[in-house]
């Protein structure tokens, strides 16, 4: 699949052809917040939340009716680019719904991590835009990932700016973070080695490799938070790969752990 077919900009249909109110009443599962918040939100055209406004509302009525999922429970975390929800299939397992926020302006900051990277040939101006090519670009991470048998949480669907993928946890609560959690040599070993085999058998790095982004659950380290990750012939890989090796590195050091200096483990990634 060529970065063109993967990134079609092709959009739903206008949704302003859709009356507010009919819009809105097919929302009625949707209980992420209270029903007059979500109207008014909704026919002010301004976020609920930070996040609900009529585009992203529309897409996820259309993951809804698609039966990518089934309903949603709520928020789990929220940061400064994007909401994390809890949402359902129509077979009741748990489903991570990734909302990346389009009226932040940090995205902005991110176009290192697009520019330059070979396969994106095409990148429209514009901070929706970006929003919608980064949402896409970490589909893209982890569905490569998770096939090549990469610890990485398995991503499930991606619709504009909405990312369903499996949920790590259960009954809604995400599993611990390694940055939530005591750290062992064993914990050491297998992030070191999920970013040398990203390196190695996907080609590429992941740019923002940290204890806040990597899962520890009982089968081991899972990875997510896949946007940053660039092709490995992106101009700028090695400087992000040195960087994460050594904040995992001092992550680790800082925790009591013996670790390998930077330089070597670099090295030996690039050997």
């Amino acid at each position: 699949m060529s970065s063109d077919d993967y990134f079609d900009t092709k959009d739903y249909p206008d949704i302003d052809d859709f009356a507010d109110s009919d819009l809105a009443s097919k929302f009625d599962n949707l209980s992420v917040t209270k029903k007059k918040s979500l109207q008014d939100g909704f026919k002010k055209f301004k976020t609920v939340n930070q996040v609900l406004d009529k585009s992203t509302m529309f897409t996820m009525y259309e993951m809804i009716n698609a039966k990518i999922i089934a309903y949603v429970n709520g928020i789990v975390r929220a940061g400064k680019e994007s909401v994390l929800f809890w949402a359902v299939d129509k077979d009741g397992v748990d489903v991570a719904l990734k909302v990346y926020l389009v009226s932040t302006t940090s995205f902005k900051k991110r176009a290192q991590y697009v520019v330059g990277d070979p396969r994106f040939s095409r990148i429209k101006s514009g901070t929706k835009n970006m929003v919608y090519l980064w949402a896409k670009k970490e589909f893209r991470n982890l569905q490569v990932c998770y096939k090549k048998g990469i610890p990485t949480v398995r991503p499930i669907h991606v619709s504009k700016n909405v990312l369903a993928m499996e949920f790590i946890g259960k009954n809604g609560v995400p599993a611990p973070t390694l940055h939530e959690t005591n750290v062992d040599e064993n914990d050491y070993i297998q992030a070191m080695d999920i970013m040398t085999r990203l390196y190695r058998d996907v080609h590429l790095v992941h740019g923002d490799f940290s204890e806040y982004n990597v899962f520890k659950t009982e089968n081991g380290l899972i990875l997510f938070d896949m946007g940053s990750a660039v092709d490995t012939m992106h101009p700028n890989a090695q400087n992000f790969l040195e960087r994460d090796i050594k904040n995992m590195s001092y992550f680790f050091a800082k925790r009591g752990l013996t670790v390998q200096n930077p330089a070597d483990v670099l090295a030996k990634m690039m050997s």
